[in-house]
């Protein structure tokens, strides 16, 4: 709801002024990836025009994701920092565009009879190509051929070659205007913008689609479509984010407040807002005041149990969708795999404290960042706990870090109550299937289950922290009386989870002959990553195993 927007018609006379000329081609090739660590950087030092020729992976601008698929087209600003990973098992392919643009008068500005004739000039700032981001190849243009045209057109260095590719140039620079250009998303955005503009009145669904010139029905799936959410939940959104700012920047009661945003029952917003947020409006109110940044995922963890939300932290992976869709408004600052752009990102931002792990954060870069901000690191083999309590005591929130372990202690016991002896005393194993391995979750990733809910550990799990890798054959040796299986959602991993199924050895497990086994996808903590070790994503699994056991 941030995004900057541009009048389609300022856009297009922008366009008209503006030269453009292809500087370089490039096409970038890359293997899958072994491990979610490995990751690869991109600069763009002049404009960069960027085709997908691949089924996965994904490209990340800026702490932004992008998804990639065949035929993506993506256009970067200069100065964006652009990483890129693929752990999708199929092959990397993109072709990379290098282009500047520059002001451009046209003709008839020469022969115009006076200056109030001539057309405006772009100005430095606005000689920038007016779209980023991403749109699509029309359907009859192939990736695949297009990138192996350009790379060959442009190996040639002759001028009828070189030629050729400015004309490519042009052609997928008009493919991005056009996206933006289209009637139904000139409609949808109308929409967007009309709820932007009233979304404290009672607009309805039926005046929106009246607005975009489409039925109910039709209005109602491409807006969820194009926004990722319903129409009312987008208003929903926009008014708890209007709520946030003023709640933030001033001291109104919460009374004026929830009636500025549209609502008539306080009973009623405060309800929503916590289930939006985690947090009754009176604390956010309060804690939100301070600005702290997350230099790590498993630290917004420990903010969010103590009822705080960093204004800092990275977003950019899958696993991060929950707290991307929540807390975008609050996180403002995107972070990265890079040191020197979260040192800059953080420079410009202006945290009042910053919170990382000391063994994921090189010394030299601590100092810099302690510069920056009060700083806490804190040791990455201390238990969960350990951790919650040090933030809360270095943000002075010591009762609400005891308020909220008091809380989840209560209900680990309710579920182990639940639960009975007999299955605490028999032996659990979680069994997590990927692409291309098989691995059973460790001491450490299974703390719930193994300390906090007192369930027996199969043998040899004791020794792994995280995960432990293994093959089909050891599982018999671990001696399992109930198993929870995670299967990832890619062909591959449910083709080894099939053809695991079938095996003679698997059919004799214990557990597997006893109707133990419980196929639990989908389960955020089991998913990944294993080690987001935070108080509150922990609470998050804690709650699961009364519906998972």
């Amino acid at each position: 709801m941030n995004r900057k927007r541009q009048d389609p018609d300022l856009r297009q006379d922008a366009a008209g002024l503006l030269g453009f000329k292809l500087q370089d081609v490039r096409v970038l090739r890359d293997a899958p990836r072994a491990s979610l660590a490995e990751r690869a950087f991109l600069e763009a030092r002049s404009h960069l025009l960027i085709v997908a020729n691949c089924p996965g992976g994904r490209l990340v601008v800026d702490g932004h994701p992008h998804v990639l698929r065949p035929g993506l087209l993506l256009v970067c600003a200069p100065g964006q920092l652009i990483e890129w990973t693929n752990y999708s098992g199929h092959s990397l392919e993109l072709l990379l565009l290098d282009f500047a643009t520059f002001a451009a008068a046209p003709a008839i500005a020469e022969s115009a009879s006076s200056p109030a004739a001539a057309p405006p000039q772009p100005s430095p700032a606005e000689a920038e190509f007016p779209f980023r981001g991403e749109a699509s190849l029309p359907s009859g243009m192939s990736a695949a051929s297009l990138i192996a045209e350009m790379a060959d057109g442009w190996s040639r260095n002759t001028a009828s070659a070189r030629l050729r590719c400015e004309a490519r140039l042009l052609e997928l620079l008009s493919v991005a205007l056009d996206h933006q250009e289209r009637q139904t998303e000139f409609a949808l955005e109308a929409c967007r913008l009309e709820l932007e503009r009233h979304y404290a009145s009672d607009i309805t669904v039926d005046s929106l689609a009246s607005v975009a010139g489409l039925s109910r029905f039709h209005f109602m799936r491409l807006f969820k479509e194009r926004f990722g959410k319903g129409a009312m939940e987008y208003r929903t959104e926009l008014r708890l984010q209007e709520a946030k700012r003023l709640m933030r920047e001033g001291d109104l009661p919460l009374a004026e407040i929830v009636y500025r945003i549209g609502y008539s029952s306080e009973s009623y917003f405060s309800t929503l807002f916590k289930k939006q947020t985690g947090i009754a409006p009176v604390v956010y109110q309060r804690n939100q005041r301070r600005r702290i940044a997350a230099y790590s995922w498993a630290n917004i963890g420990q903010l969010l149990a103590l009822r705080m939300i960093p204004c800092a932290a990275p977003l950019d992976q899958f696993w991060t969708d929950r707290y991307r869709s929540r807390y975008s408004y609050e996180i403002a600052t995107p972070l990265s795999h890079r040191y020197d752009f979260n040192l800059q990102a953080l420079s410009e931002a202006r945290p009042d404290f910053i919170l990382g792990f000391d063994g994921l954060i090189p010394a030299e870069e601590q100092v810099k960042l302690r510069e920056l901000a009060p700083s806490l690191f804190l040791n990455w083999e201390d238990d969960w706990r350990a951790h919650l309590r040090q933030t809360a005591a270095f943000l002075d929130r010591e009762d609400e870090a005891e308020e909220w372990l008091s809380h989840y202690e209560a209900r680990a016991a309710s579920i182990r109550e639940r639960m009975g002896a007999a299955a605490i005393r028999g032996s659990l194993l979680v069994l997590l299937v990927g692409r291309d391995r098989i691995m059973v979750l460790g001491r450490r990733s299974g703390t719930v289950l193994y300390d906090d809910l007192g369930l027996a550990m199969p043998r040899g799990v004791g020794a792994a922290p995280w995960f432990l890798p293994v093959e089909a054959s050891e599982l018999a040796a671990m001696e399992a009386d109930r198993m929870l299986v995670h299967v990832d959602r890619n062909p591959a991993a449910e083709a080894r989870w099939t053809e695991l199924t079938e095996t003679l050895g698997w059919r004799r497990l214990p557990a597997v002959q006893a109707g133990k086994v419980k196929l639990v996808s989908g389960t955020d903590f089991i998913a990944a990553p294993w080690n987001e070790y935070a108080a509150e994503p922990i609470g998050r699994f804690l709650e699961s195993c009364a519906e998972l056991l």
